[in-house]
């Protein structure tokens, strides 16, 4: 049998025997009361948009909802997979991104948040049942994996501004997560998915109870939910294959598996000995290079691209971890990269509710969920800051022992640097083999283990409070407190202590028979004991590193994170009076909200800490804490104006303000103004105003310095070849020269001569494309809040006519148009890399280098020792940014008798008229206008976030289309996503850039259910019902060089599938 036939097998055996064990249970029907729309009840309901009850579901918002069938009809019980098929969300974090292992602040590994119309995940609102979550973050950004999915009813999602309704953060929006209540007997609900290829198996149980007691007057329910899925890797997937053997297409990982030199300052070796190896002039000398297993030189890998000396690489270019680039250059793959990230998740779930009388009563709701992750990242490099100095005596190759032979000591080099090499004290400067006896810098890949997170998510939350009526009115009131934390708990593994690896590695014989024990000024006192037996020879490829070994250098860390919120609420609503048009109906309510973030980063990563230490392959950041406090006042009023009058059946306007008072950045006031005008019977008119604000979170007042590792997309302005016009590019600039006096400034700031080595070699100077960098990203207590205006316009158009194929036609068409300024989001390496370099900003520039380079602007542009390339960029948070965003929300819902069962469609539409941003503000000039993204998959960003915090994929369109047919028991439904062609990110700065957007997209998946009995359903599913691959993304299409750069992905893991066809089986069984 072939190996696809064993892998339907293993899924078909996988999926009937989880199905067998689930069906053997009794069948009994549970008594929910969500089961009887509650319109059908003749009860008041509260539609989220609003906090005004009304008799209908009619929302005066713009508002989609997803119920319980959408969420399972899918083969993974990610809940954010399922919403991010609606054209509203933009995908941020998905299951796709198993490659962050570094956790921070702002990042949590494995964690699932949603982002509406891509406006930022802190844009959005994330509430349960009305009430705001608990954060996971110093971002504020709710971690979806905590909400109990066993006892979801539905989603209801508001596409607009609703600050004034429900406070700060909603500029985009608000996703309100609505639990089942007065849930009544017993459901178990199971499932289990395969991919065809055999692996990241999904495994789901869910159980939910609950009991009237006292005649009715009370209820109690608790439900509890599991969810196991297992890892994926894209080596198993033909599309990464393909690019992964594909010259065109870079190699994955940066740093090659194989040890080398990198020259340090200005001792470098000489020419000779380079061309004793490469040829006359092949190599420049001072390149950094690389060594086989048997001892001989190349280059070609990232950071030696010089391709004369490829041809001696001794590696196979046949295989799947090495290959020879379009352009002569190397690249390797690193082949252990999730394509889905395993996951455990277990929920429990509690609420419970009692009147005391008729007119008051008590609830309580418990939610209590632990979320584990597992994310994969390649092994660590020791390069660059963490490179090693070794003594020119330990044992190396004997090309490499020639070119160590052959350094010179510059003229003028200082005594410290001359000690700090261990230098020969009577070498003489300038004289051939002056610098022989000098320690020199080793590139060293510490490839004995990937760097591994496993991040541990435990949170609850707990609500309690009291409701009841006012007696002989319909006002009715709730005064409730609640209490949430979430936990994060992180080990990062496959890291070492940088120190000890340099103490290592500088012993005799690559630390063969090392042996070592602390604090020898105390005699050992409390201290530990490291032995190596086989030592770390970086020259010996074949040499099995012994476990003391990895043991004398490892350095696990453990970081940990809390976010704590506490919030206590009175809420009111109720009739007022009564006009000729209806009653007059209010809703007021106040509440206090205390958010208390704090993150504990292991020692060794803990920026400012340690003097002594710090971790290879892991960025610092600093120990991050803050509160914010936040009282607040609402109040919603609806006024009926006109009713039942010609072409005016209803017409009602509704207001609404909100007053809050933060102990960080003061008061502010959001109001709205809304009206619905219902035509008629069958039309609806509806629209508004709302007036928002976001404040700053505790990341963006608080975050400690946090050092990440990122691309300037812009380039760097040094480079000689730079297109901007402030660059050290002569053929653009007149100021050409002032900007590389003050680059050279910066460069011999961090080592004398590593300006001579940038503008030395035309591999650092002359480059083209995006920068690597390592900016360090802090809070800013002087942020403040921004500011947004939204728009809203639209018609809900309910078929007038009875006949069976029109009379079930319903149609919402809704224009939107939202615009903040005083954006609040990180600078990014291009913004502040022009604070420096623009005379606009920095008008020193002009004229005087040397006070420019002084300047706060460019003195946070650092650059790296040694080579002087874009380094430490010192970033924070400003109100600098704007965006402008406009468009038209369709929804579509048809359904007809066909044969002896029904046909229905369900299609939701998104047209983006613009999306419009500025990084800069307006003041700025030209460098502030803004710029159009709507259809290319801008703006361009990092790890899913651009410029003010924007998500990248401004796609013109988005369709997400549902064709079911049901006849009797028995469904079958087919889901069709469409995303159009969209142009690359380049595209609004360089509109004849080359550069492939990505293609039309369509995406089908299947889905049936079939109910054996009243009690008993079972479904099934199809995702990705063609094996549709994902589609190369961001490469160059006119060259046959390099499509991409080293580090850019040919795919995107946000919009596109790229697991590939996945089945899943499941039941459901009511008692």
């Amino acid at each position: 049998m072939t190996k696809s036939g064993v892998n339907y097998v293993r899924c078909a055996l996988a999926c009937s025997s989880a199905l067998y064990v689930t069906i053997g249970a009794t069948a009994a029907h549970a008594q929910d009361a969500s089961e009887q729309p509650v319109a059908e009840q003749g009860e008041a309901i509260v539609v989220t948009g609003s906090r005004i009850q009304r008799r209908d579901f009619e929302s005066i918002s713009p508002i989609v909802t997803a119920n319980d069938a959408l969420l399972k009809a899918s083969s993974t019980a990610a809940i954010e997979t399922s919403l991010n098929k609606l054209p509203g969300f933009t995908p941020v974090q998905t299951p796709a991104l198993g490659g962050d292992v570094q956790p921070t602040a702002t990042s949590t590994p494995g964690a699932a948040t949603v982002s509406l119309r891509g406006l930022g995940t802190n844009r959005n609102l994330v509430l349960v049942d009305g009430r705001r979550a608990t954060p996971a973050n110093a971002l504020g950004v709710v971690d979806i994996n905590t909400i109990p999915a066993a006892a979801i009813d539905r989603v209801e999602v508001i596409t607009g501004g609703a600050s004034a309704t429900y406070g700060a953060d909603a500029v985009a929006g608000v996703v309100n997560f609505i639990l089942k209540k007065n849930f009544q007997g017993l459901e178990l609900d199971a499932s289990v998915g395969m991919t065809e290829h055999g692996d990241g198996a999904e495994y789901t149980f869910s159980g939910l109870m609950g009991t009237n007691f006292d005649d009715g007057r009370g209820n109690v329910t608790m439900g509890l939910s599991m969810n196991t899925r297992e890892a994926a890797y894209r080596r198993d997937r033909d599309w990464f294959v393909d690019t992964w053997r594909d010259p065109r297409f870079v190699g994955t990982e940066f740093f090659p598996a194989f040890s080398g030199f990198q020259p340090y300052g200005d001792v470098k070796p000489s020419q000779a000995s380079y061309d004793a190896i490469f040829g006359t002039g092949a190599v420049t000398a001072g390149d950094r290079l690389y060594f086989n297993p048997d001892g001989t030189a190349f280059t070609g890998f990232f950071q030696s691209p010089d391709v004369d000396g490829v041809d001696r690489f001794t590696g196979d270019l046949t295989g799947l971890k090495w290959k020879r680039q379009a352009d002569g250059t190397l690249g390797q793959n690193f082949l252990d990269e999730l394509v889905v990230l395993p996951l455990t998740r277990y929920n429990i779930y509690a609420r419970g509710n009692y009147e005391i009388n008729d007119w008051i009563g008590v609830f309580g709701q418990a939610t209590f969920t632990h979320v584990s992750t597992h994310t994969i990242q390649q092994p660590s490099p020791s390069v660059n800051g963490w490179s090693a100095l070794v003594p020119a005596s330990n044992p190396v190759p004997t090309e490499l022992r020639g070119i160590l032979d052959s350094r010179v000591l510059p003229e003028g080099i200082s005594q410290a640097t001359r000690d700090m090499l261990n230098c020969d004290p009577a070498a003489v400067a300038g004289v051939a083999g002056s610098g022989a006896t000098c320690d020199w810098q080793l590139t060293y890949y510490l490839d004995y283990a990937n760097r591994e997170a496993k991040t541990d998510v435990t949170t609850y939350n707990m609500v309690a409070g009291f409701e009841g009526k006012v007696p002989g009115t319909d006002w009715t009131w709730e005064l409730y407190a609640s209490h949430g934390e979430s936990e994060t708990n992180t080990l990062i593994t496959g890291t070492a202590s940088l120190e000890r690896l340099r103490a290592v590695l500088s012993a005799p014989n690559w630390g063969r028979g090392f042996l070592a024990t602390g604090n020898a000024a105390g005699g050992g006192f409390g201290a530990s004991t490291a032995t190596c037996t086989s030592g770390l020879d970086p020259f010996n490829m074949s040499l099995q590193i012994s476990p003391d070994c990895i043991e004398a250098i490892r350095a696990d860390l453990k970081n940990r994170s809390l976010m704590q919120q506490t919030v206590v609420e009175f809420n009111a609503q109720g009739g007022l009076f009564e006009l000729p048009a209806g009653q007059v109906r209010t809703a007021i309510g106040a509440s206090y909200r205390n958010n208390s973030y704090r993150f504990i980063n292991d020692t060794l990563t803990s920026q400012g800490q340690s003097f002594l230490d710090q971790v290879v392959g892991i960025y610092p950041s600093g120990n991050s804490n803050g509160q914010i406090d936040v009282q607040e006042v609402y109040g919603e009023v609806l006024i009926p104006v006109l009713a039942d009058i010609p072409a005016i059946k209803r017409f009602e306007i509704t207001v609404g303000g909100r007053s809050s008072s933060y102990n960080t950045t003061g008061h502010n006031f959001t109001w709205k103004a809304m009206a619905d005008w219902e035509v008629t019977d069958w039309m609806r008119l509806r629209g508004g105003y709302n007036s928002a604000v976001r404040a700053p979170n505790v990341a963006e007042l608080y975050l400690a310095p946090q050092q990440t590792f990122t691309a300037a997309g812009g380039g760097d302005v040094c480079r000689t070849t730079n297109p901007l016009s402030y660059s050290a590019n002569s053929a653009v600039n007149g100021n050409a020269a002032n900007v590389r006096a003050v680059c050279r400034i910066l460069m011999d700031q961090t080592i004398a001569g590593a300006a001579d080595i940038f503008y030395g070699n035309p591999q650092f100077s002359e480059a083209q494309g995006p920068a690597f960098a390592f900016p360090t990203l802090t809070g800013n207590i002087n942020v403040r809040p921004e500011k947004a205006k939204t728009w809203t316009v639209g018609a809900v158009i309910q078929s007038p006519f009875e006949t069976d194929l029109l009379r079930r036609l319903r149609l919402s068409v809704d224009y939107y148009n939202i615009a903040v300024d005083d954006a609040i989001g990180p600078q990014t390496l291009d913004s502040a890399q022009r604070a420096c370099f623009d005379p606009t900003f920095n008008p020193a520039i002009a004229n005087d280098p040397a006070a420019a380079a002084a300047s706060a602007m460019c003195q946070a542009v650092g650059r790296v020792a040694g080579d002087g390339a874009l380094g430490n960029v010192a970033v924070t948070y400003m109100n600098n940014g704007r965006f402008r965003t406009e468009g038209v929300d369709v929804q579509l819902d048809w359904a007809v008798p066909v044969g002896p069962g029904t046909f229905n469609i369900n299609s939701v539409f998104n047209y983006l008229i613009t999306l419009k941003s500025a990084a800069l503000p307006e003041s700025a000039g030209p460098a502030g206008a803004l710029v159009e993204y709507a259809g290319t998959l801008g703006p361009a960003g990092s790890a899913g976030i651009s410029e003010n915090g924007l998500n990248p994929g401004a796609f013109r369109w988005k369709m997400f289309n549902t064709f079911g047919y049901s006849v009797g028991p028995a469904t079958l439904s087919l889901q069709w996503q469409h995303l159009p062609s969209a142009k690359s990110i380049a595209y609004p700065s360089t509109n004849n850039t080359p550069f492939v957007g990505s293609p039309a997209y369509d995406l089908f998946n299947l889905n049936g259910s079939y109910a054996v009995t009243d009690n008993v359903v079972m479904r099934f599913g199809v995702d990705n019902l063609f094996n549709r691959a994902p589609p190369l993304v961001e490469y160059n299409g006119s060259t046959t060089g390099l499509a991409n750069a080293v580090g850019a992905n040919p795919y995107n893991a946000y919009f596109f599938d790229l697991n590939g066809r996945r089945f899943y089986v499941g039941a459901n069984m009511k008692f």
